[in-house]
C-alpha cells in the first residue's frame, strides 16, 4: 500500500497528464470546426445545378446566380460587403449570425495561446463559453 503523499501525487500526475490530453483534442477538434465554419462562410455557392439543365442556377449563404434558360450566361447578385444585396430577411440573419460564428471560433483558437499564460481552468472556461456562444 501507497503512502497517502505518494498516491496523491500519482493521481495528480495522471490528472495533469489526461488534462493535457482533452485540451489538445479540444484544439484539434476547434479547429475542425473553425475550418468548417470559414467554408461555410466563404464558400460562395452551396446549392446548384448544371449549366445543361434549364434555369440554371446557383445559391449560397450570401451570393446567388440565375440563369435566364435561353443561354448559358449567369446573372450573379449578392455580396457581404451590402446587406441590400441580400435576398431576404432570413439570408441576412444567416449571414451574421455565420460570421459572427467564423469570428468567435478563430477568437477561441487565439484564446488557445492563453494556456502558456493563464491558469488552465481559467481558459477552458473562457473558450468554452466562446464556443457555446458560436
Amino acid at each position: 500500500m501507497l503512502p497517502a503523499q505518494e498516491a496523491a501525487k500519482l493521481y495528480h500526475t495522471n490528472y495533469v497528464r489526461n488534462s493535457r490530453a482533452i485540451g489538445v483534442l479540444w484544439a484539434i477538434f476547434t479547429i475542425c470546426f473553425a475550418i468548417v465554419n470559414v467554408v461555410c462562410f466563404i464558400q460562395p455557392y452551396w446549392i446548384g445545378d448544371g449549366v445543361d439543365t434549364p434555369q440554371a442556377g446557383y445559391f449560397g449563404l450570401f451570393h446567388y446566380c440565375i440563369g435566364n434558360g435561353f443561354s448559358r450566361e449567369l446573372t450573379c447578385r449578392g455580396s457581404f460587403t451590402d446587406f441590400s444585396t441580400l435576398p431576404s430577411g432570413a439570408f441576412k440573419a444567416a449571414s451574421f449570425f455565420i460570421g459572427l460564428s467564423m469570428m468567435l471560433i478563430i477568437a477561441c483558437i487565439v484564446c488557445f495561446t492563453l494556456f502558456f499564460f493563464c491558469n488552465t481552468a481559467t481558459v477552458y472556461k473562457i473558450c468554452a463559453w466562446m464556443q457555446l456562444t458560436s
